[in-house]
């Protein structure tokens, strides 16, 4: 039987607290254009950071829920009030609060599933997967519609399958869990519609039951147009101009077409061969051993419609990404008792076992002190060093232009930005600190400024390695303070 209290699971969770901690500190920036985009430069509009004309095309079609979008304002006003202004120590507290959600509703999957697990091995390997599988702290730390509507799927799940007595209240609440998840995700609708079908085919749950669960989802939704309202300044159906413009308009085809097995090959590809097998293999066998299982009801139809929209990402699947320990160990459950538990002890076995557990940790060490995005370091620079009014000079790319869209949440107002066709071109005022960001080492002599590297992507000594020219094909950033040349 599972003990949560028990030496050995508390020292798990220690180590699993300390290491969610550590990589939301370390894993600055974002994952995927969305994540900052969608929520933090949305967020801004109504902090007074950016404009509505600098949002992406989503926001003029009213399509994105705003739920994400308070949660920042709230937390970026509350930080004020406690005297943190620092863009960055909020984005810090924005990937704490999505690490402390997946954090309680792992706890919440190990209550669930630990004590049907009865071989120790199996138990505390479930146990340690649940933390360390080596993308999910990564995963945690991401403050995108994916991950947190996810994470409260399964916090909702955890409140209904973790009751002894299902009480009226109880489908309310689970149902109000599983609303915040599709206010937040519009996706998660399908695994709502699962569990929903699980309710009433698989355990027959009462007529009465249901509508008081439906009662919560809906009491949800309309929470989420109230917060819809202040965000858009009008009523609007966040919901249907998303499933408009993406469905029925078919825009999200426009940022391109997969084939249905798109999902099989890129996890395959990008889950780090040959761990990605075990995790596909897993979920197969899962669906076919558990065929009554509330996670398959759950997650087929979800997985099935996004095998079937010809717009696919990777991304799109981190709402069930939760799930995958406990498919993992279960299948492997279910072989292991129909070939003997003896076979983990076979040498193969072992070596197996310990290959798999280096290359994870291998992973998950390099994921958890890795940026999510090495730009992110570039806009720290110039946000800790230039408090003052400063100019910020580019012949090529603006570094603060990222999708078609500016950054404004980690830019301050002082700091200008100002392209010039050659730096020749530059004129330095006594009033104003003038720096250059170039994607090349070195600034032109020239007569009327000299230049000191105060930035650079990476350390200088890394060119002494640039074997193969590897570093002319690397997005490297230099940042130059100008200074008035003294004349002789």
């Amino acid at each position: 039987m599972f003990n949560e209290n028990g030496i050995a699971a508390k020292k798990i969770y220690l180590v699993a607290a300390l290491v969610f901690i550590l990589t939301a500190w370390f894993s600055t920036g974002y994952n995927h254009f969305d994540e900052h985009f969608q929520v933090i430069e949305f967020a801004g509009l109504k902090l007074g950071l950016t404009e509505k004309a600098n949002l992406p095309w989503e926001y003029k079609c009213m399509m994105r829920p705003a739920v994400q979008p308070l949660i920042v304002y709230s937390v970026y006003k509350a930080a004020s009030v406690a005297g943190i202004t620092n863009p960055f120590m909020v984005g810090f507290l924005m990937r704490l609060l999505s690490a402390m959600f997946t954090f309680v509703s792992i706890h919440m999957l190990i209550r669930m599933y630990a004590p049907r697990i009865t071989n120790r091995k199996l138990l505390y390997t479930f146990l340690l997967l649940s933390f360390f599988l080596w993308f999910i702290p990564y995963n945690s730390a991401r403050f995108s519609s994916e991950t947190f509507a996810g994470r409260v799927f399964v916090i909702g799940l955890g409140w209904f399958l973790l009751r002894k007595t299902l009480k009226p209240a109880d489908y309310l609440i689970t149902g109000i869990l599983l609303g915040l998840a599709f206010i937040t995700r519009y996706q998660v609708a399908f695994m709502i519609i699962g569990f929903t079908a699980w309710l009433v085919v698989i355990r027959k749950t009462p007529f009465r039951h249901l509508l008081i669960f439906v009662a919560g989802i809906l009491a949800s939704f309309a929470l989420g147009i109230l917060i819809d309202r202040w965000y858009y300044d009008r009523w609007v159906l966040t919901s249907w101009n998303y499933f408009m413009q993406n469905i029925l308009l078919d825009k999200a085809a426009g940022f391109g077409v997969s084939p249905w097995w798109y999902y099989i090959e890129q996890t395959f590809l990008n889950a780090f061969p040959p761990l990605s097998i075990v995790y596909i293999l897993a979920i197969f066998l899962y669906f076919i051993y558990y065929p009554k299982d509330i996670l398959t009801w759950t997650i087929v139809p979800f997985l099935a419609i996004h095998f079937i929209i010809p717009h696919k990402e990777i991304r799109f699947l981190f709402p069930v990404i939760g799930f995958l320990p406990v498919m993992i160990i279960r299948s492997a459950d279910v072989l292991l008792r129909k070939n003997g538990y003896e076979m983990l002890q076979h040498r193969m076995t072992k070596i197996s076992f310990k290959l798999f557990w280096y290359l994870n940790m291998v992973m998950l060490v390099i994921l958890i002190f890795r940026p999510a995005d090495d730009q992110i370091a570039l806009y720290k620079k110039l946000w800790d060093d230039y408090p003052v009014a400063a100019k910020l000079y580019f012949t090529g790319d603006n570094p603060y232009h990222r999708a078609n869209v500016d950054i404004h949440f980690y830019k301050r107002k002082s700091l200008a930005l100002t392209q010039v066709d050659s730096l020749h071109h530059i004129i330095l005022s006594p009033d104003t600190v003038s720096l250059v960001v170039t994607d090349k080492p070195g600034i032109p002599a020239d007569a009327q400024f000299t230049s000191v590297l105060v930035y650079s992507s990476f350390p200088q000594w890394v060119r002494h390695f640039n074997f193969n020219h590897w570093m002319e094909h690397t997005n490297f950033w230099y940042i130059y303070e100008l200074k008035t040349a003294h004349k002789r």
